[in-house]
């Protein structure tokens, strides 16, 4: 019998899991030795849809030094998005790849999901990414200088862009805080794909004040820029966050400014 696909990308996710110890430690392992241990544990793919999944997924025997394996399972979430656009094709949205241009000084393609798709791609996204992800709200694809992201981002983002004023003391405020910061934290992605998450999280929080200020003036700005701070931030797992990120500190883009974040 063969199995389900989320049976298939967890046996995927398990035997990825086995290698990258041996990459990380610089261990040898050889290409026969890989391939022959997909096929045991991983198998064919369960389904004509995730065909291609299966094949980048094995390409990754091809790719064992760590920056390719890195590489190889970019692939392989690629892969899991082409099959999931097929539901609902994402809309490219030039204004908000003006946003990231102009705050982030990136040239990328900005894509919004519709939410059946982006349900279904989360779910397998979040298997082959070993369960790390509680929830995924953008993704940066550095291959391809483009910017995907979620139904709810998109909504707020739209009503920034229609200078749709947040309604005062509501959880709007919070959601355009955290939107700005997906949108920027993903182009930050593409501007230095090699930064680590911590680093790339700080400088997103560091746009909201600039976007808001342009768009109702300074008071709004400290306020929201606030709400990123001290309600989003600290709710963030930890490789998100560092102490390097405050007012003065390593990542502080303005120090020459009082004004945090």
């Amino acid at each position: 019998m063969k199995p389900t696909e989320v049976e298939w990308l967890n046996a995927y996710e398990s035997w990825s899991d086995g290698i990258d110890p041996s990459l990380a430690d610089e261990r040898t392992v050889s290409r026969t030795a890989c391939e022959a241990t997909f096929d045991d544990a991983v198998g064919n793919s369960p389904s004509e849809r995730l065909q291609s999944t299966a094949a980048a997924a094995r390409r990754g025997c091809m790719a064992l030094t760590p920056a390719r394996w890195r590489d190889n399972q970019a692939d392989v979430v690629r892969s899991l998005m082409v099959v999931h656009e097929d539901l609902a094709s994402p809309r490219r949205r030039p204004a908000l790849s003006e946003i990231a241009s102009s705050s982030v000084g990136v040239e990328s393609d900005v894509y919004c999901w519709e939410p059946a798709g982006w349900a279904s791609f989360f779910e397998h996204y979040a298997i082959v990414r070993g369960g790390e992800e509680v929830s995924l709200e953008g993704i940066a694809d550095p291959a391809r200088n483009r910017i995907d992201l979620a139904p709810g981002v998109c909504a707020t983002l739209d009503n920034y862009l229609r200078r749709i004023r947040p309604l005062e003391l509501s959880s709007e405020n919070l959601e355009l805080a955290e939107s700005l910061i997906v949108l920027t934290h993903q182009a930050e992605h593409l501007r230095a794909p090699s930064a680590p998450e911590t680093a790339i999280e700080c400088y997103a929080i560091q746009h909201v004040r600039p976007l808001v200020h342009a768009a109702w003036g300074p008071a709004l700005a400290e306020e929201i820029a606030l709400h990123g701070w001290e309600i989003a931030y600290p709710e963030l797992p930890p490789q998100f966050r560092t102490e390097a990120c405050r007012d003065g500190g390593p990542l502080d883009r303005n120090p020459s400014s009082s004004a945090w974040p």
